[in-house]
């Protein structure tokens, strides 16, 4: 899939995606297996933050500097690299010649605390691994939900086997809520209580210690986002149901 979601032009108003707009906006946020997440210099960048926009480009390094291609549908990058001699291709981490234009994944992040926009672009497969993960979790819910719902991600790793270099890691984009703006989102309903018969109370054995709580040490995202001023203009998207997943009904066995 291409999509793209608009996010803030730079331009008075073209949407990115669109004829002269730019792709990197505000900070630089990237991923390495050494490092982690962090910005251009190399400084951790906010572990949780609102995805609003995301979108496949062109994008072709030259003399250390990148040029981009936006605009959909994207031309076909091998027909591009054919028309370059190998002997004009940079020299690639391997030594080797790398193709010129490759399709990049680009992923536009916004700090819930401050607003700061972030842009994450990669052309790994790793990152067209979180990317595609992403793409579709939103497109499910928009779907379900209406064109105005954000997701709210957890920055993370997971791993992947490579043919070639056996397990690696890759960037990960856990989502751990959404945020719906605009239009009339589908708010998460307060249930309401049902009334049963007495119930039969057991006293605590006096000798008994109390139970600690259960933890999961596979669970790195937080139960629930950070306070920001950001998601409290935003109103909460009810989540999706089994029924809503599987597009039926439970039967009744269920």
């Amino acid at each position: 899939m291409s999509a793209n979601v608009t996010v803030p032009p730079s331009d008075g108003g073209s949407p990115t995606g669109l004829p002269g707009d730019r792709v990197m906006r505000g900070t630089i946020a990237r991923w390495a297996s050494s490092t982690g997440w962090v910005d251009r210099d190399g400084l951790p960048i906010p572990e949780t933050m609102l995805v609003i926009g995301y979108i496949t480009v062109l994008r072709r390094w030259k003399e250390k500097r990148p040029e981009y291609i936006s605009e959909h549908p994207l031309p076909d990058p091998d027909e591009l690299n054919k028309a370059i001699p190998v002997a004009e291709w940079e020299t690639g981490l391997d030594g080797k010649p790398r193709r010129p234009w490759n399709l990049t994944y680009v992923v536009y992040l916004v700090d819930l605390k401050t607003g700061a926009l972030y842009t994450y672009a990669h052309d790994t497969y790793g990152a067209m691994q979180a990317y595609n993960a992403l793409e579709e979790q939103i497109a499910v819910m928009r779907m379900l939900r209406g064109e105005h719902v954000f997701p709210i991600v957890h920055l993370e790793k997971r791993p992947w086997k490579s043919q070639t270099y056996g397990m690696q890691m890759r960037p990960h984009f856990q989502v751990v809520d959404w945020r719906a703006s605009g239009g009339t989102p589908v708010i998460s309903p307060t249930p309401t209580p049902q009334l049963t018969g007495p119930m039969a109370v057991t006293p605590p054995a006096a000798s008994a210690p109390a139970a600690a709580p259960a933890t999961s040490a596979a669970t790195s995202a937080p139960a629930t986002p950070p306070q920001s001023p950001i998601l409290d203009a935003m109103k909460p998207v009810k989540p999706v149901t089994v029924a809503e997943a599987i597009a039926d009904e439970l039967p009744p066995w269920a």
